[in-house]
């Protein structure tokens, strides 16, 4: 995989109810560094995302007793987890599928048989917008305290700290921008790179208001 400064080899969590395929989700992306857990159904999906919240979901639509649509309705509904994508599994391929996919939540779709590049190319791609996101997050963070920082810090100390946050927004709005510009991504993902851009700019904008 390519080497970015947000490439990072993250927890996944894979539910599927047929063990072969468990096994070559599993062998996939263990082998390319991945931290991996597998589940067969939904509930115990559910406990196992509460009880050790993974940075990506990989998730069966078609397995007894829970589905993967329903599964993801009630991740959704977890504050605590909501914030995790979950990338769909299915050997259906139709439109009406897909949108059902996004609308329960879900942040991407994988067709089986599963394609290796595929498959490694959309769960990097996830948790790279998780890693934007938590930058933007974190420079939001940042510019909070700069905000109400005391009058006895240094000038010299405050001017790092707005160069620190400068540099860092400007890296998320190119490599957002990068991204953006891969023909091979589907609207959902554009769209949610545009927001992320959009709300970096406007951090952006707020810290070259302070100077």
């Amino acid at each position: 995989m390519q080497d970015t400064p947000f490439n990072y080899q993250g927890n996944l969590l894979i539910v599927d109810d047929l063990a072969d395929n468990l096994r070559v989700l599993s062998n996939t992306l263990s082998n390319q560094g991945y931290r991996v857990r597998c589940v067969r159904n939904g509930a115990m999906a559910l406990m196992g995302a509460k009880a050790a919240p993974p940075d990506v979901i990989l998730l069966d639509i078609r397995m007894p007793e829970m589905d993967g649509y329903e599964v993801c309705r009630r991740l959704k509904s977890d504050p605590e987890l909501c914030h995790i994508p979950i990338i769909f599994l299915s050997a259906l391929d139709e439109a009406l599928d897909k949108a059902k996919a996004f609308d329960v939540g879900g942040a991407d779709y994988i067709s089986k048989p599963f394609q290796v590049e595929e498959v490694l190319a959309r769960v990097q791609h996830q948790l790279t917008i998780q890693q934007l996101r938590q930058q933007v997050a974190e420079q939001q963070q940042q510019l909070e305290q700069l905000a109400v920082v005391p009058s006895s810090m240094p000038t010299v100390e405050i001017k790092a700290i707005h160069g620190n946050v400068v540099s860092a927004i400007a890296t998320i709005l190119d490599y957002s921008d990068r991204l953006s510009q891969n023909p091979a991504i589907d609207p959902e993902q554009y769209a949610g790179l545009k927001v992320i851009q959009q709300q970096g700019q406007t951090l952006l904008n707020f810290v070259n208001s302070l100077r």
